[in-house]
């Protein structure tokens, strides 16, 4: 492996905690009064971005919390955190622990969160602390929930569909994103992919509908016709899964210098966070030229992942890509394969019929949008 270690302040999670090492002589926005934000907005916003790891209550005990390594998230309703002024908050917030040299498992938000969301989070995170003893209602509504213009919504929503919480994903994608062998097997036989489920605290996993093979054939032919026309295979070009060498910078990007490990694992039994899925199956899941486009930014395909956008460059996320698909035992596979076929029209009727009759929109969004239109690459 590429000899790089991680800053010495590694173990110093304290994610929050920490943030006095910030050189003063560092640039700094200008940000809002101290005290300004909206903390039911950003309660909304902690829960389903920061509590997998620093806890509902703040305490640093989130169900993720035991799977970072030698490093712990900070207890936010800590006196250390009742120190720092809203600025050193914010900044934590906004670059992540490897802007300031503490902890990499920390990721940044900035190019999730809009500046009023940031300060919303800090104005929660301050209601957490006992000294403060604010209480905030436990009905978080929607509409509180600020953000900027026509992206006030997408925070929940993909595009303008209606459906506020999904608790699976959008099925919208599946001819672009999935292949076809895995998905039959799928559905013949669902398994749960993200352990705390879809919607972080869920656990929600797919019910078996024991299908015939004929309904699941039918149901994949309909299914692989649902396409997000931003996924363009064109961006492997040139991309070898088995070169060593990208295998090699791609383990070192994944563990060292994004901390992926922090909510995936590589192996079944490996370690890694349970945030979510598991990666070493991904060669038989996942189509690579839909990685690649989730790598580089993953709030274009689903708005309200919790998954952080890294902006990583694009050779890095091809060696990223290599790391995940080229050390898999069917590194063979890992090239684009088709999922076109010829397909009966009835088969696809059936399928679609399917889909209505077993009320797949009462958990899914079946939304075909172009997750790349207008985005800047």
């Amino acid at each position: 492996m590429l000899e790089r270690k991680r800053t010495p302040f590694r173990f110093l999670f304290a994610v929050l905690g920490l943030f006095l090492v910030v050189s003063l002589s560092s640039p700094v926005r200008v940000l809002a009064e101290e005290g300004e934000g909206n903390p039911k907005a950003g309660r909304h916003l902690y829960k389903h971005y920061c509590a997998v790891c620093h806890g509902i209550s703040g305490k640093g005990n989130g169900i993720n919390a035991d799977n970072l390594g030698d490093v712990h998230p900070t207890d936010l309703t800590s006196d250390s955190i009742d120190k720092l002024d809203d600025e050193e908050i914010y900044e934590v917030i906004e670059g992540g622990g490897a802007a300031i040299d503490i902890s990499y498992y920390m990721p940044p938000w900035g190019s999730v969160f809009s500046e009023e969301q940031i300060h919303d989070v800090v104005a929660y995170i301050r209601t957490l602390s006992e000294a403060n003893g604010q209480k905030i209602s436990d009905v978080v509504r929607f509409v509180d929930v600020q953000g900027e213009g026509d992206k006030k919504c997408v925070m929940c929503h993909s595009q303008e569909k209606t459906l506020l919480r999904p608790i699976a994903p959008n099925i919208g994608h599946e001819g672009s994103k999935l292949k076809r062998g895995w998905l039959v097997d799928f559905l013949k036989q669902p398994e749960q992919l993200r352990p705390i489920g879809f919607m972080p605290f869920t656990k929600s996993r797919m019910p078996n509908f024991y299908f015939t093979d004929a309904e699941v054939e039918a149901l994949v032919d309909y299914l692989m016709t649902l396409k997000d026309e931003g996924i363009d295979s064109s961006v492997l070009a040139g991309w070898d899964p088995l070169d060593p060498a990208e295998i090699e910078k791609g383990e070192m990007y994944f563990i060292e210098d994004y901390a992926c490990d922090g909510c995936h694992k590589s192996t079944p039994d490996g370690p890694g966070g349970t945030v979510g899925p598991e990666l070493s199956y991904a060669v038989e899941r996942i189509r690579p030229e839909w990685m690649f486009y989730w790598i580089k930014n993953p709030q274009l395909i689903r708005p309200n992942t919790p998954m952080p956008n890294f902006n990583i460059p694009d050779e890095q996320i091809l060696s990223i890509l290599s790391y995940i698909y080229g050390s898999s035992e069917s590194a063979s596979a890992a090239k684009t394969v088709s999922n076109e076929r010829a397909v009966d029209p009835m088969s696809l009727k059936k399928g679609k019929k399917l889909v209505e009759s077993k009320n797949c929109q009462g958990c899914h969004l079946i939304d075909s949008f172009n997750s790349q239109q207008g985005a800047d690459h």
